[in-house]
């Protein structure tokens, strides 16, 4: 199998050039590839939680690795901790904020909210003087929680946190304000959430009766993120996020096309020949359009395409399919010549009952024998053949099929619906399978995740919406 290494730091189906805006990397391994390589400079960004979500450990790491691994200074502003509390903090996770502080590369201020408010509304107080002298480009505002008065000047409240905001954009920082939410406070009432540019939100959840920390980025203003919750964890050095995707650990040099660009580039090249990949399709989207684009590439690419149990008559879906996209007269080209097979159900049925040992797959294989340098593309409807079929039968065909094509130049592309299919032989398809792509709707969308693949592929999740012409389907990227 050819391949190549991947570029395992951008987000997945992102060009690397569409991610090199003029960002700011908060060093935390992880918290960048769901930010797109970071907060873009200048910008302010909330960092929500209840208490023990790590918030002000997300500031001190900023800091940290701000100073250390990027030459950029920082200030840390705290309205509820002593410098000395910092120090001990930060000791314990292996940062050295007083050798930074001796070095001019860090700034703590211990003060107040009013005092604060007071400085920031000078055109020379001492904020502006700690900026300038150690030529800070980042900061740090522990808790702008303690700005909040009573309920009834939520407007003054308001006010100062856009006045603290502006004043630190003026200085040209790019910032992180920390603000605490109560375990049952829901994020979007704030007005502190409207001013910021970013909302990152840690949150706390029961992971089969195990409590796991949570990060989510909810907002990134001007630039595109990664909204997909993920596990993170505390520990020496640190936060550590784990985002809920992997990147291909290789891409494919030589694969064959799903007949959709850009679901071969998120699974790395598309499908690599002597592999059975499965795509799970809800019963409330159209099997066709993914048949359709498959069916499409294998004739363009000169493969030949072997079509199990679909229905091939001349008033179905995929035929019209087949017709918008200029393909009419290859089919039936293919079809004379062989390079096209169909495959009905009944045949696979006839198939087990001539075979106690179930070997339809064999069969199958036995119909297009491999050629020199001819590839082979087997798309199998496994619902209608598990419709007419005994579940195991059709199951051990599947696995028998994928099994003949492995180490050749062919490839199995199943196609499921999970709620028409028996749990047990669903979950013995998953576990043949090489790679899985799930496809569902929710609501009035539809939505497409890659799950699983042979160079260890997890996408976030993307909508998707319908084409009348090919591909047919387009995902929809940030």
């Amino acid at each position: 199998m050819d391949m190549t290494k991947a570029d395992i730091r951008r987000p997945p189906g992102r060009a690397p050039e569409e991610i090199h805006m003029d960002r700011v990397q908060t060093g935390i391994e992880g918290l960048d590839q769901l930010l797109y390589g970071g907060i873009l400079r200048g910008d302010a960004v909330l960092v929500a939680g209840a208490p023990g979500t790590g918030k002000t450990s997300v500031g001190m790491q900023y800091l940290y690795n701000g100073a250390t691994k990027f030459n950029e200074p920082g200030l840390l502003i705290t309205f509820e901790e002593f410098p000395e509390r910092i120090y001990r903090d930060a000791e314990n996770f292996g940062w050295d904020f007083r050798g930074l502080q001796e070095e001019g590369k860090l700034k703590v201020l211990f003060t107040s909210p009013d005092v604060l408010q007071q400085d920031i509304v000078r055109d020379q107080g001492f904020v502006n003087e700690m900026i300038a002298e150690i030529g800070a480009v980042r900061a740090v505002v522990d808790s702008v929680s303690h700005m909040e008065g009573p309920s009834e000047e939520k407007g003054n409240f308001r006010e100062s946190v856009y006045g603290l905001v502006n004043a630190l954009k003026a200085a040209s920082l790019t910032a992180l304000l920390t603000r605490e939410l109560s375990e049952d406070e829901d994020i979007g009432a704030g007005p502190e959430e409207f001013v910021a540019d970013g909302l990152i939100l840690l949150t706390r959840s029961y992971v089969t009766g195990q409590r796991m920390r949570f990060l989510e980025v909810i907002k990134s203003r001007g630039t595109p993120h990664i909204a997909a919750p993920s596990l993170y964890v505390i520990g020496k050095g640190g936060l550590k996020v784990m985002p809920p995707f992997q990147e291909p650990f290789y891409r494919f040099e030589e694969a064959v096309s799903t007949g959709i660009d850009q679901l071969d580039d998120l699974l790395g090249g598309g499908i690599p020949y002597g592999s059975f990949y499965l795509m799970e399709i809800d019963v409330d989207l159209h099997q066709d359009l993914f048949d359709a684009s498959f069916a499409a590439e294998a004739m363009e690419a000169g493969d030949r395409y072997v079509r199990v149990a679909g229905l091939s008559d001349k008033q179905s879906r995929w035929r019209a399919l087949m017709k918008s996209a200029k393909l009419e007269a290859k089919l039936k080209k293919g079809l004379d010549s062989g390079e096209v097979v169909f495959v009905d159900a009944d045949y696979c049925v006839d198939k087990a009952a001539d075979s106690a040992a179930g070997r339809i797959g064999a069969g199958l294989a036995e119909l297009c024998p491999p050629e020199k340098g001819v590839g082979i593309r087997f798309q199998l409807d496994l619902g209608r053949l598990f419709a007419m079929m005994r579940p195991d039968l059709a199951g051990r065909a599947v696995s028998d099929l994928a099994l003949c094509c492995r180490g050749q130049r062919s490839v199995v592309l199943g196609m499921v619906t999970p709620r028409s299919t028996p749990p047990e032989e669903l979950g013995k398809l998953r576990a043949a399978a090489d790679g899985i792509v799930r496809v569902w709707s929710e609501g009035s969308y539809s939505f497409l995740q890659v799950v699983k693949t042979v160079n260890s592929v997890r996408t976030p999740v993307y909508a998707i919406k319908q084409m009348p012409k090919p591909p047919f389907v387009k995902i929809i990227e940030a």
